[in-house]
């Protein structure tokens, strides 16, 4: 069955004339988008998970009688009696804040316990970053990062079964292996990358991949905006956790670890990436082997950079992102949706989608500043950064907000064109442990986001000290080959 569906795919692709690296950088950016909408999903449904939540817990207890349903008398001045009165008879005769301020009914989703359920993803996420580099290092990007999508997804399915019977404790265990999971997915990605993309095309392509969770970011607004429509938060992750599957369907399929191992791809463009990548991959079974130079790699100053600026980056996502969960959830108190408030929804979303259309620029031009020698890639790559530090800067100072997101879709854009794909300058064949040493302590401030929330509003001098740190990094990073990359094998 299998050799005759690679037939009719080898014919549809050659009809169609479309390069296999072009079908794995888009099923690539199919895997971030899924990516960010399993991780977000929770985020924008949570709120209306508690009050779902707490409203049949106070049911419970006036249906059962509980000190929360005061005794009443029967007619004609008899004993009180615990019988429960008409559902709808009692709730009009309860105040309307009963579900938010019953004691025993928010006790299981204290603001502490919902700070828990949120910063659970990031503490598995960190975890499996370098270890999942390091097996797409050695066995190849395709089926890790099919795997950790795949799982993640088949979590996210359960979701809502676990809320419903488990409780918060539950979900807390559940976001936790749903981000170990999805751990080794960038750098997963970033090893398929290093084995497809010619380094002529890298900004281009890489960009507009890595920048994919821009888009995922508006896909699950969207969708917990249609769980809200529809009253029933379930629906988001039932949404986002299937197309994670049918991803997972056409990905195995169609895509493979290396250009050589693609029973799709023509000769002429497995020559051209041959040409253009054997170059960066100055040893191609470096990183398959099981020696990293780790005392290397740590003691080099552009990887910090690279930390600290995926730190900054991370930092700023997460503040959008909550903006998005304030909105939803007052349009949801208010009995609105994300379709009656189409205006206000428009403006939070816009700054992603520009985001990503920003990168796609910042790629085309920092492929063709490098193609034609007027600068060099570290100097390109230094060059995005520094718009982003101005653009972060110029965030900082000005305080009106539609001025203030405007530099953000700048900033955003050119990050992923000057830092993000850095792992893939810096070593092709370690980019999978680069990728996870940057962003998995990039995902730090996911984790300590209550704290930095509080420090950044009871402190200004926390603003100064960012674009300070953008300013640093923007002149540590490089984006030439480090000698790490060509570390002898032991044999």
């Amino acid at each position: 069955m299998l050799p005759v569906i690679q037939c009719i795919l080898r014919d549809l692709f050659n009809h169609l004339q479309v390069t296999q690296r072009l079908v794995v950088c888009c099923f690539s950016l199919l895997a971030v988008i899924n990516a960010y909408a399993i991780r977000l999903c929770l985020d924008f449904t949570l709120q209306r998970i508690v009050r779902d939540s707490n409203k049949l817990k106070v049911e419970g207890e006036l249906e059962l009688g509980s000190p929360s349903n005061p005794p009443t008398r029967q007619r004609g001045g008899g004993s009180p009696t615990n019988q429960p009165q008409h559902k709808n008879t009692l709730q009009i005769k309860l105040p309307q804040n009963l579900f938010i301020t019953t004691s025993n009914s928010t006790d299981i989703w204290s603001k502490e316990v919902q700070a828990l359920v949120s910063i659970s993803f990031y503490a598995g996420y960190m975890i499996t970053h370098i270890p999942g580099g390091r097996l797409a290092e050695r066995y190849g990007g395709k089926w890790i990062l099919g795997g950790s999508i795949l799982l993640s997804a088949m979590l996210t399915l359960l979701t809502p079964t676990i809320v419903r019977n488990g409780g918060p404790n539950a979900l807390i265990f559940l976001r936790l292996l749903i981000g170990v999971c999805e751990g080794p997915t960038f750098p997963a990605i970033s090893v398929l990358l290093a084995q497809w993309v010619p380094e002529k095309e890298r900004a281009l392509l890489c960009s507009c991949v890595l920048s994919g969770g821009e888009i995922g970011t508006t896909f699950t607004h969207l969708v917990s905006g249609f769980g809200l429509n529809d009253q029933d938060w379930a629906v988001a992750f039932y949404v986002v956790g299937s197309g994670a599957l049918l991803w997972f369907v056409g990905f195995v399929l169609v895509c493979y670890s290396s250009p050589d191992a693609s029973p799709y791809i023509e000769s002429g463009e497995l020559d051209y990436i041959r040409d253009q990548v054997s170059a960066t991959l100055v040893n191609e079974d470096a990183g398959a082997s099981g020696n990293v130079p780790w005392s290397s790699m740590l003691m080099n100053a552009p990887i910090w950079a690279l930390v600290v600026a995926n730190m900054q980056h991370d930092w700023s996502q997460q503040k959008l992102a909550k903006e998005l969960v304030q909105l939803l959830d007052e349009l949801e108190r208010n009995g609105k949706t994300i379709w009656m408030e189409l205006e206000s929804s428009l403006q939070l979303i816009a700054p992603h989608l520009c985001s990503w259309l920003a990168s796609i620029i910042s790629g085309s031009l920092s492929d063709y500043l490098i193609d034609k020698g007027i600068l060099s890639r570290t100097q390109t790559r230094r060059l995005m950064s520094w718009l982003v530090f101005v653009s972060i800067s110029m965030h900082l100072v000005h305080h009106q907000e539609s001025f203030a997101r405007s530099w953000i879709i700048l900033a955003f854009g050119a990050y992923y064109a000057g830092i993000k794909l850095l792992p893939l300058d810096m070593s092709p064949n370690f980019a999978g442990t680069l990728m996870g040493i940057s962003n998995g302590l990039g995902a730090l401030p996911g984790l300590l986001m209550p704290l930095l929330q509080q420090l950044e509003s009871e402190y200004a001098i926390v603003g100064t000290i960012r674009a300070a740190l953008w300013l640093v990094c923007a002149g540590y990073i490089s984006g030439d080959v480090q000698s790490y990359n060509e570390m002898p094998i032991r044999v």
